[in-house]
């Protein structure tokens, strides 16, 4: 099922767009081995810069660098994170020769809304200390981030029409709706498999027994659950539409009325004790409401599709250098 997540903009930071495979030729002068791993128009990446990514974003894939196996996938996630880096620095070039690097008012107010998916800064630090990140690695990660929405806005001039919004709202009014939501919490007992079931059911009971005496449903949840996404938070899952969480979860939550509390339901994850708090019909879309949001999904569209190019060319005017590993 579909539980909170930690901090998505990280995993979208990593992942800055990479073009064009031309740059990565080893050139015959850096065959010699080297504490730097890459060089691009002079700027250095060293390999110590390029194990604590491959670190990060093994942790954030849920891979375990010190099983054996992992090394066989070492060398295809030391390339795209090199590339990553190479990438990320090509753009960070260009945002300094235009003076578009993010200021630190920039990063502090993006930082700020992140905080506030967070019920507390306590969470805030222990998610992201799940994640292999300090507070500094999310402020650069959120300033290359900015930067390069401010290049790409600046190498891609593009624009839409109104008729184009029009268009673009007929054709998807449906998807522009707000959908049925329905606000969530639940209990977990997790089951992985049948030797397991036998002690989930019985913490179950007791939770059950717990609540029929008149014990709160988020008392309750933060003592017995064992889902460590929404536990801290009572066993809140906040609004979600249907399609969201798993089908036999789904199948019951959406027969519940608000305050109805469900009996044990039985999921790949485990035994589930399901409350619904509240119920939001369907809004149909509002065209005046929409049509901002429709002009920014139509130029990014435009936008990432000029930076693509803009960048290729980049990277293939660039003097990228590669080294071995010392």
């Amino acid at each position: 099922m579909k539980l909170p997540r930690i901090v998505v903009i990280v995993i979208a930071v990593l992942a800055v767009a990479a073009a064009g495979a031309g740059a990565w030729t080893l050139s015959q002068t850096a065959r010699r081995t080297s504490a730097v791993a890459a060089r691009i128009n002079g700027d250095v990446i060293l390999w110590s810069q390029v194990d604590a990514e491959i670190e990060r974003t093994a942790a954030q894939l849920g891979m375990d660098t010190k099983n054996p196996a992992f090394e066989k996938q070492r060398a295809e996630l030391t390339k795209a994170v090199i590339d990553q880096l190479v990438t990320q620095r090509l753009v960070m070039q260009e945002a300094q020769k235009r003076n578009l690097v993010a200021s630190t008012k920039d990063i502090d107010e993006r930082l700020a809304s992140i905080k506030r998916q967070f019920p507390d800064e306590a969470t805030f630090t222990k998610r992201l200390a799940q994640a292999g990140l300090s507070v500094t690695a999310v402020r650069e990660l959120i300033r290359v981030q900015i930067s390069q929405r401010k290049v790409a806005e600046a190498v891609a001039k593009v624009d839409v029409t109104d008729q184009e919004i029009r268009k673009q709202y007929e054709s998807k009014r449906e998807s522009y709706g707000k959908p049925a939501q329905i606000k969530v919490s639940h209990i977990l007992f997790r089951a992985a498999d049948k030797g397991q079931e036998a002690v989930a059911g019985a913490k179950a009971r007791i939770a059950q027994a717990k609540l029929a005496d008149g014990a709160k449903f988020e008392e309750v949840a933060k003592q017995y659950s064992e889902d460590p996404g929404s536990a801290e938070r009572g066993g809140d899952l906040g609004f979600v539409g249907k399609g969201t969480l798993v089908k036999e979860f789904e199948d019951v939550a959406w027969k519940l009325k608000p305050g109805e509390t469900s009996g044990l339901v039985r999921t790949q994850f485990g035994l589930h004790i399901i409350r619904v708090h509240e119920v939001k019909a369907a809004e149909p879309a509002d065209y005046e409401k929409v049509k901002g949001e429709i002009r920014e999904e139509l130029l990014n569209a435009r936008r990432q599709k000029d930076f693509d190019a803009w960048l290729a060319a980049q990277k293939k005017a660039a003097k990228v250098e590669t080294f071995e590993r010392q």
